[in-house]
C-alpha cells in the first residue's frame, strides 16, 4: 500500500482524478489533515525513498492472539510457544476445554 501526502491550497477535489489515485482520505467531507509531527516522523524513518516499518513486537507466553486464517478464523486464543519451521502453539477454548493447536506463525496476530 502506498500513500502520497500533498499540500493542497485549493481545489482538492481535482486530486481524486489524478492518475493512480485510488482515493483521497477524508475527514467527513474534507481531506484529512496530517499533523506536521507525523510527516516529520515519516521523513526521519525514510531510507532510499521507503519508510522503514518497525517489526511487530515479539509475542510472549500468555499474550492474547486472534486467528486470521483457517477453520478457527476470528477466534481468540492465548499464545503458548514458538515451534520449529515458523509454527506457533496456541491455547484455544474448544468444547469447554483448553486445547493446544499448532498453526503457521502468519495465521495469528496479537490482539
Amino acid at each position: 500500500m502506498s500513500y502520497v501526502f500533498v499540500w493542497i491550497v485549493s481545489g482538492w477535489w481535482d486530486a481524486r482524478w489524478c492518475p493512480y489515485v485510488s482515493r483521497v482520505i477524508l475527514n467527513g467531507t474534507q481531506p484529512a489533515v496530517v499533523p506536521a509531527a507525523v510527516i516529520t516522523e515519516l521523513r526521519n524513518r525514510e531510507v532510499d525513498g521507503l519508510i522503514e516499518v518497525a517489526p511487530p513486537p515479539a509475542l510472549r507466553r500468555g499474550d492474547r492472539v486472534r486467528i486470521l486464517r483457517g477453520p478457527f478464523s476470528g477466534h481468540l486464543a492465548v499464545y503458548a510457544d514458538m515451534k520449529p519451521r515458523e509454527r506457533v502453539e496456541i491455547l484455544l477454548q474448544l468444547l469447554g476445554a483448553e486445547q493446544r493447536v499448532e498453526l503457521a506463525k502468519g495465521d495469528i496476530a496479537a490482539v
